[in-house]
């Protein structure tokens, strides 16, 4: 009798994960695959046009340009050497110039999935095997099923672009919605001797609270319970390559776990210019950062000078 309850449960388990993966939508990409590993292409896009409803209201920007970009840009890598690694690519890193096409790599989502792929090949000599693309109500979806998120601030902080508000110093519980204000947030300000004024240390690639998020959410998927919730939560709002399946799938949350468990999660370094809309440019220490996630299969990639 226990042994039959054990496979029920299983079963059961097994068709509601099945159920989950075909509640993503696909998105039809070539891959031009890794060595020796699995590399998952992780991208937030910006696109309103995918919201609906109140949702596109809310986030509605009219400076914003149509169509999307990759408003964060991460690479995990699982299996091969050094065990599972996290690394956050720049959105404004500037790629291109040696096949006589610059352009910051977040934007190249405007002309598709598959345009975020190559570049990644050409340009940063990066084979991917899989892609995953979350909307705004995704992660926010993801962050309200595992319970929320916590960050702590010295003071008073806000962003009047993202809708960042924490009014006081200390810890701070987010929800869903600050928790994306957080990410997103690229001008925050601070608040000292009663004005607010702008925060000079801020993360202009935006990826030490992405980062931060990322932990938290990957800690979360260790209980299975909380994971099954994030993402039957967030399934809608993501789209995954047409050969991902529930293995690749489970593989890419059981190795954001790993990565963040061992800290194995950074960031490409880059040489910033004070322009009013930020460019990242490619130093030796961007290609060292890149070279862990290196492909023969791209071997005509580039990194820059």
């Amino acid at each position: 009798m226990g042994s039959l309850l054990a496979l029920v449960v299983v079963v059961a388990l097994l068709t509601d994960a099945l159920v989950v993966v075909q509640r993503i939508p696909t998105i039809a990409v070539h891959v031009p695959t890794s060595d020796g590993s699995q590399v998952y292409l992780l991208l937030a896009s910006d696109s309103r046009q995918r919201l609906e409803g109140a949702d596109r209201q809310r986030y509605a920007d009219p400076v914003q340009a149509q169509g999307e970009r990759a408003d964060l840009i991460y690479l995990l890598r699982t299996g091969g050497h050094g065990g599972a690694a996290l690394l956050s690519v720049p959105r404004d890193l500037y790629v291109g110039t040696h096949d006589h096409d610059p352009h910051r790599v977040g934007m190249t989502l405007q002309l598709g999935p598959q345009a975020m792929v190559d570049s990644m090949c050409r340009d940063l000599g990066v084979g991917v095997d899989h892609v995953v693309i979350a909307d705004f109500v995704g992660l926010i979806d993801a962050v309200d099923a595992a319970g929320g998120i916590t960050v702590t601030t010295e003071g008073p902080v806000r962003d009047l672009g993202s809708g960042l508000n924490l009014p006081t110093a200390g810890s701070h519980h987010l929800g869903g919605a600050q928790a994306l204000a957080w990410v997103r947030s690229r001008h925050p300000e601070v608040r000292r001797a009663g004005r607010w004024v702008p925060d000079a240390a801020a993360d202009p690639t935006r990826s030490s609270h992405a980062s931060q998020v990322m932990r938290q959410l990957a800690d979360a998927v260790a209980n299975p319970l909380t994971a099954q919730q994030m993402a039957w939560s967030a399934a809608p709002r993501l789209r995954r390559d047409s050969g991902s399946s529930l293995v690749t799938l489970t593989g890419l949350l059981w190795g954001l776990h790993q990565a963040t468990a061992a800290g194995r999660v950074g960031t490409v370094p880059a040489r910033f210019s004070p322009t009013e809309v930020p460019v990242a440019f490619m130093d030796a220490r961007s290609r060292a950062a890149l070279a862990p996630f290196l492909s023969s299969t791209c071997s005509r990639g580039r990194l820059g000078p």
